[in-house]
């Protein structure tokens, strides 16, 4: 009996302490810039509701009170300050609720090498490679081997190169540059898969129900999830490993709701100890499949990769010129 009162009173005492600290919102924390869309509302008056993109001086025009500044306030702070502006003119509206329905001010431009390029906003500005997916994953030919980050704002125009590439197969992020306001990100094309399109449309998916598989598999790339699909279904297809794959060290990046999970799995003698447990693979995850080692096997296999189009490309060339200079001679 004792024992059971002291642990009622040790978890009293626990979750005194956890309530004790102060619960932080990243929504409330975040500070308005401009080109933000606000949803300005009054339940007491509801013909005042307004919504409205911050100006590039920081404020914004509502009805009865006018011109007032917004830019660096929270959401919060902007509610108490309409709220003691409109009181003048109505005492009876006490609270104004404010929204942002549009992060325009954290924004961030990806280009290049993407299935989806153009202008991203968001409430925090996330890492490198969710940047990317958030831009549809590279696309056919990408080099996340040279990734370009080009600095705006303060920094404007100074360059980062980033071995993306490196930080997929270690599944570490943490030492990736921070990406900032007002950057842009450039994923390059690989030098050897100029002139090798072989006609296919870049991936077009609704929604964000995807994944992402990249390194030593024949087809790299942005796939459609349909259905249950574990790991296993994933890397068959995406064609499968490569001679060079390094199927002990499969990573996984299950991507949670703030942030991204690893698990390394290794699948490289599944074949004689049988289908390892099931790892269902969910929307946004992205799946990796290092190599071996920089040895001669993984270079030959990644230049042939590229190589094969390319001659194919040139053959295709030579066969049409062939043909063009055997009608010249038969007229």
């Amino acid at each position: 009996m004792l024992r059971e009162k002291k642990r009622v009173i040790w978890i009293i005492l626990t979750l005194g302490l956890l309530l004790s600290f102060p619960v932080f919102s990243f929504s409330q924390e975040y500070r308005i810039g401009p080109e933000d869309l606000l949803s300005i509302s009054f339940w007491q008056q509801p013909d005042l509701n307004s919504v409205l993109k911050v100006r590039q001086d920081g404020k914004v025009s509502l009805p009865v009170i006018g011109e007032i500044m917004a830019a660096g306030l929270t959401m919060a702070e902007l509610s108490k300050k309409i709220v003691e502006k409109i009181s003048f003119y109505n005492k009876s509206i006490s609270q104004a609720t404010v929204v942002i329905l549009e992060y325009n001010s954290q924004k961030v431009f990806v280009q290049g090498q993407v299935n989806r390029p153009g202008k991203y906003s968001f409430e925090s500005i996330p890492n490198l490679w969710e940047v990317i997916t958030e831009a549809g994953g590279p696309a056919e030919g990408a080099d996340l081997s040279i990734v370009k980050i080009i600095r705006g704002g303060d920094e404007a125009g100074k360059t980062l190169r980033v071995n993306l590439a490196q930080a997929l197969e270690k599944g570490d992020f943490t030492k990736l540059p921070k990406l900032k306001i007002g950057d842009t990100v450039e994923i390059p094309r690989s030098i050897l898969s100029f002139g090798t399109e072989r006609g296919a449309p870049a991936p077009s998916f609704t929604g964000r129900n995807v994944y992402y598989i990249y390194g030593q598999v024949a087809r790299p790339n942005v796939y459609p999830l349909e259905g249950e699909i574990d790991l296993l279904d994933a890397i068959v297809l995406a064609g499968g490993p490569t001679p060079n794959a390094n199927m002990k060290k499969v990573k996984v990046l299950i991507k949670g709701a703030t942030y991204s999970s690893v698990v390394e799995i290794n699948l490289e003698d599944f074949s004689t100890k049988g289908r390892p447990s099931r790892l269902l693979i969910h929307p946004e995850d992205t799946i990796v499949i290092p190599g071996k080692g920089g040895g001669f096997l993984s270079r030959v296999w990644n230049f042939s990769r590229d190589l094969i189009p390319l001659s194919t490309a040139i053959i295709s060339l030579y066969l049409l010129v062939d043909r063009l200079n055997q009608g010249d001679r038969t007229r």
